[in-house]
């Protein structure tokens, strides 16, 4: 048996990319400037491996191990954890990912979010497991609300993770044009903001704007997307959209509500 903390020498072609990976998105810039730190210095931290009976898992590292395939290595040094289960595993290699800050801000929501849904962890029970607040689970979640195309915005870095958060409470339709007039005009968060305000603040015309003005501020006081349907004589209905069970116990207590 090999102990825990023992580092092998294991051949590259043995090793495939785990199955939970959060990261998917590598610069082939900065992989080719630490492939060409590899070729001088060599690994100098092991990747973590588990045994799978064809070869290894990844479980924490791909980016070192593409590295160094690319630097012609044959080997590369490396750490076996068979002790850890599926739940462990998968946590190992996010919270390295975390901690070195590799992951785009899109793969930390999507590695949060599959966490919570394969594990069944509240909000809260996520940011305990990867030692982060409430808070930081939840807001980057909520980057999930976003379409699409802004997503990408953000993983490019043409958006900031504060410009992210004001267009998640946003509804989807608008928040790809918003996105445009943030780029073309340079806005910082706060100027935003202030076009946001000035944009809904009462005018002459009263009507569909106000229902407009009441989600976009509903929205922001709640963190989750709010729409209104408008019908005759004052009635109408309020949706709120959430992405999983998990957002909507989020959703109920900043409404205060909680189940005995």
């Amino acid at each position: 048996m090999v102990k825990r903390q023992e580092v092998l020498q294991v051949p590259v072609d043995l090793i495939r990319p785990g199955r939970t990976q959060a990261r998917r998105r590598f610069d082939a810039a900065a992989l080719a400037e630490l492939a060409e730190s590899i070729r001088e210095s060599g690994v100098v931290q092991p990747v973590v491996l588990r045994s799978d009976g064809r070869g290894y898992e990844l479980l924490a590292g791909e980016r070192r191990w593409r590295a160094a395939q690319q630097a012609g290595l044959h080997e590369i040094p490396a750490l076996l954890r068979d002790d850890l289960s599926d739940t462990e595993a998968y946590i190992l290699g996010l919270i390295e990912n975390l901690q070195r800050e590799s992951l785009s801000p899109i793969e930390t929501a999507e590695g949060l979010r599959r966490l919570g849904e394969t594990f069944t962890l509240r909000h809260e029970d996520i940011g305990t497991r990867i030692g982060k607040s409430r808070t930081y689970v939840t807001n980057h979640l909520r980057l999930l609300a976003l379409a699409p195309p802004v997503q990408t915005l953000v993983d490019e870095g043409s958006l900031s993770l504060g410009h992210a958060k004001v267009l998640a409470g946003l509804a989807v339709e608008k928040q790809q044009a918003w996105a445009e007039v943030i780029r073309r005009e340079r806005l910082s968060v706060r100027a935003f903001e202030q076009r946001l305000a000035a944009k809904r603040a009462p005018g002459k015309n009263r009507g569909v704007n106000d229902w407009e003005r009441l989600a976009q501020k509903l929205s922001e006081h709640l963190g989750y997307p709010a729409s209104f349907k408008p019908g005759a004589k004052g009635a109408g209905e309020l949706r709120l959209r959430f992405h999983s069970l998990d957002e909507l116990d989020g959703l109920l207590e900043r409404m205060g509500y909680r189940e005995h």
